[in-house]
């Protein structure tokens, strides 16, 4: 009996010594504080409570672990998480370990002193010389699934289905370069499938971009927003700013999302590839604003603009905005055009697969700040590098071009960011065509101010939308129910100054 109780309480021993795996909950408590205060901003949030969840073993790391915990922050200070410059809420996210959808309590107007946060997040811990250190970042948690948006028609040919499992499987892990055309080919493909199946059952379609992407991310969620509200849209996964312009263009989808600076080429001419002008384009709202990013690894020689002449480098996919944005840099900043043999056209996700595995030396990206897929790639690795461009290129290109403004990426919105980074701005554009009936227009932008909060619960970048914000870079034509919305926005804003005054 006495050794039956000697093993009983060997085991309880061993028992509390797993619940205790990990740091205590003074130093979760602390290493929260000082990311928000080092990595954020100092004295903005204070700690209000914080709640343990438990622990699951890191895959990559034998001793190390994953802490998941929900917390409640108080505002010191005024901010706002949702602004078109400084640090924002997809970056306080990062800091935590967290998700965008994971964090509630933020208001699109910004949040005023006393305010309170609920986020849940987790942080990364390592065991060394019997102590638990913090890992400097944590990988950011998988959000929900982002797989091509299907709808609810006759089950698809099975060979069909076979492909679409083929894709999903073949999203990571190398690829030769047949199989990586082919692959291309057939997400093409299915696309355009799945498009027309939205058309046959009288959706309306917007074009948004690659899976991986902000636009498609949105349109994921604002999609989601208006079938719930008895809206038919279907989220198109096109391949990019170019491709959209023309689909909307020529009536083939009823919105899509376009770089300020594509729609505004667009919809003039594109002399240079030949593009006649789009003169059907219209435009909605500005949703974002966008950066320019030039990114290489530490081990490159590649210092600064310039170094990246006669390197290999990833420009995005043939007909997206990340292309043609590069190829106007390239001439502004005095080189020649850019050297077939020296650029890969690759979409966003290939482009970060092929600058890791040295097939190129730099990448560029258009994407909001921070771009989530950049954010990855920063918490994966320390040894990313961007590369600023030179106030003079931004200068001549901001004179020349009203769709583009200076930027300079503040430091800390990714991670081991310790500097800003000088680029060049623009807006992401919603756009449509000059064909589009008033009262259609007219309910998505419904839908877009109405549910702006919601949408930006599923995609924080909705919370960017605001009526001080949807007309900044717009540098086409508006589309007449835009027109008439704005004016009555302007209207009712005029009236309620008017009766404030009076009281």
């Amino acid at each position: 009996m006495r050794c039956f109780h000697h093993i009983l309480f060997v085991i309880l021993l061993l028992l509390l010594a797993g619940c205790s795996r990990g740091p205590s909950d003074e130093s979760l408590n602390t290493e929260i504080q000082k990311r928000l205060d080092q990595q954020f901003s100092d004295q903005l949030f204070k700690i209000k409570n914080l709640t343990r969840k438990g622990s699951a073993p890191r895959l990559d790391d034998d001793n190390g672990i994953y802490i998941y915990y929900n917390l409640e922050l108080k505002f010191l200070r005024d901010y706002n998480l949702i602004s078109w410059r400084g640090l924002n809420i997809g970056t306080l996210a990062t800091v935590l370990g967290a998700t965008t959808t994971g964090i509630e309590g933020f208001n699109s107007a910004g949040n005023i002193k006393g305010d309170t946060l609920h986020i849940r997040g987790r942080l990364g811990f390592y065991q060394s010389d019997g102590n638990w250190l913090a890992n400097t970042f944590t990988p950011i948690q998988i959000e929900n699934s982002v797989i091509a948006q299907t709808l609810d028609t006759p089950s698809p040919h099975t060979i069909i289905k076979n492909i679409r499992i083929l894709i999903d499987q073949s999203a990571s892990g190398p690829r030769s370069e047949q199989d990586k055309v082919t692959l291309h080919e057939l997400q093409r493909s299915l696309a355009r499938i799945d498009l027309g199946h939205a058309e046959i059952n009288n959706y309306h379609t917007l074009g948004t971009g690659g899976p991986s992407g902000s636009y498609y991310k949105f349109g994921q969620a604002y999609a989601s927003y208006a079938n719930e509200h008895g809206t038919k849209l279907f989220n198109y996964a096109s391949e990019g700013s170019i491709e959209n312009g023309i689909r909307v263009n020529s009536g083939r989808i009823d919105f899509a999302i376009l770089q300020s600076d594509v729609a505004e080429v667009l919809y003039d001419g594109w002399i240079e590839e030949a593009q006649l002008p789009l003169p059907e384009l219209r435009a909605v709202a500005s949703l974002w604003p966008e950066a320019v990013h030039v990114v290489t690894l530490e081990n490159s020689d590649i210092k600064e603009f310039s170094d990246i002449k006669d390197k290999q480098i990833a420009i995005g996919s043939l007909r997206s905005g990340t292309r043609f944005t590069t190829a106007r840099i390239w001439l502004a900043a005095g080189f020649e055009r850019l050297n077939r043999n020296s650029v890969r056209l690759l979409s966003r996700r290939n482009s970060i697969i092929a600058l890791e595995n040295g097939e190129v030396d730099a990448i560029v990206i258009v994407g909001a700040v921070p771009d989530p897929a950049i954010q990855e790639l920063a918490q994966r690795r320390d040894d990313i590098r961007f590369i600023p461009l030179y106030q003079s290129t931004i200068n001549e290109l901001v004179n020349q071009h009203f769709s583009y403004y200076g930027q300079s990426i503040p430091e800390k919105t990714y991670p081991g960011q310790t500097a800003s980074i000088l680029t060049l701005g623009l807006t992401a554009l919603l756009t449509t065509s000059v064909h589009t009936r008033d009262e259609v227009v007219k309910q998505y932008m419904d839908l877009m101010r109405e549910g702006a909060e919601d949408i930006a619960h599923k995609f924080y970048l909705a919370g960017f939308i605001s009526d001080k914000t949807v007309r900044l870079g717009i540098s086409m034509p508006l589309h007449p129910a835009a027109e008439k919305y704005y004016a009555h926005l302007q209207q009712q804003s005029v009236e309620k100054s008017t009766n404030n005054s009076g009281e």
